[in-house]
């Protein structure tokens, strides 16, 4: 627990207007001197010592109508406070508790400020306008645009991604509309380009979808149609399940490790389960082989190789909800990989899910790489 002490120096902050974060309680423990910083929004809170009751009154009344360079005149401090202070700020803005209101009124019209303001629970203020700006430039490579991956395209795009490959040669059909975001008026219509149009009516001018009418075939196309393409990041979502999801998995394996592409994914539904897939970062973590030979040790006899069994038509029920399940986890993934952050990595690394439907219970296996993976071994050798 950080311990702050006086000495004398020059503030950096003399401009900002700080405020403990709306999410940030401040709170008195029972031990004298100690107070506890609860940030409700993630729920985790971390604990200050300090004996200045002058630093108690400024955090009390801490809501940026003052800049900070006016707190000494206001509370009458002295150098040795002022040392002190400063130090206690950094902490704050370190741990996420306090910000600028300055930067806050800035994105007051803007449609993505929740977005920021969420972001802000991880990073300090001054960095959250950049992170989103990672996000926004950011390309996503969604194969596979039906019930799964109808969602995930909406819930990317609504958290501010610009940049869409969309690759799926399927049109709209009756029973897609069960499930996926797609309307009447797309019947007929190719789901790459219904997509677009969703997207457009959204925020006219401000994505911008590369639709590739193709089903997804061999690595070596898909290799072509990205290579030239590709932004500094570029996240990969196999969304695809025909003729099954284990088999457009490989494919997507082998360019992402050819291209050096993180990717998810998606999983989708089956037997009243979300299925959840792993996020794979060549070369960092177990990547689809690991996990699919991982999971052939697990023997299940009662599905033991029904994710083989390839039929043509295949008509299972479905509903909504669980496809929608799968998407919102590959959101939450595809935001973590794309901020890179120490302190929210991706979940799903070297891990697979199911939702279960009837008790709402998500359980997580985990799989380590596998020792002879045509793919990790030789890099980590």
């Amino acid at each position: 627990m950080p311990v702050l002490r006086g000495g004398a120096q020059m503030s950096r902050y003399h401009a900002e207007c700080f405020r403990l974060r709306p999410s940030v309680s401040f709170v008195p423990m029972p031990q004298e001197g100690t107070y506890q910083f609860f940030v409700s929004d993630i729920r985790q809170s971390f604990n200050l010592a300090f004996a200045d009751e002058d630093y108690v009154k400024i955090l009390s009344n801490l809501d940026g109508s003052l800049p900070y360079a006016k707190l000494a005149e206001t509370y009458a401090l002295d150098d040795r406070q002022l040392v002190g202070l400063e130090r206690l700020f950094e902490v704050l803005i370190e741990r996420c508790a306090v910000e600028d209101v300055r930067v806050v009124a800035s994105r007051e019209s803007d449609p993505f400020r929740r977005v920021k303001t969420f972001i802000g629970s991880y990073i300090p203020y001054y960095d959250v306008e950049s992170a989103w700006q990672r996000i926004a430039e950011s390309h996503a490579v969604v194969i596979g645009a039906g019930g799964v991956g109808s969602w995930v395209v909406s819930l990317l795009a609504q958290m501010g991604i610009k940049h869409f490959t969309l690759l799926d040669d399927d049109v709209v059909k009756p029973h897609n509309l069960n499930r996926s975001l797609f309307t009447k008026g797309d019947m007929g219509t190719l789901k790459t380009l219904a997509l677009d149009k969703m997207l457009s009516a959204r925020r006219k001018d401000y994505y911008t979808v590369r639709a590739v009418d193709e089903k997804l075939e061999s690595s070596e196309r898909l290799i072509s149609l990205l290579k030239d393409d590709l932004r500094p990041q570029t996240v990969l979502i196999n969304c695809a399940d025909f003729p099954s999801v284990a088999h457009t998995s490989a494919i997507i394996n082998e360019a992402a490790f050819a291209l050096d592409l993180p990717y998810i994914i998606a999983g989708g539904y089956n037997m009243h389960l979300s299925l959840v897939g792993p996020t794979i970062i060549p070369g960092k973590t177990p990547c689809f082989h690991c996990i699919s030979h991982g999971m052939d040790q697990l023997k299940v006899a009662e599905i033991e190789g029904a994710e083989r069994i390839v039929k043509e038509h295949r008509n299972l029920g479905n509903l909504a909800p669980l496809a929608a399940i799968s998407a919102s986890f590959v959101a939450n993934e595809c935001l973590k990989l794309l901020l890179g952050l120490p302190n929210l990595k991706p979940t799903m690394i070297g891990k697979r899910g199911e939702f279960n439907f009837f008790t709402k219970k998500l359980v997580l296996e985990e799989y380590g790489v596998w020792d002879e993976c045509p793919y990790c071994s030789t890099r980590s050798k």
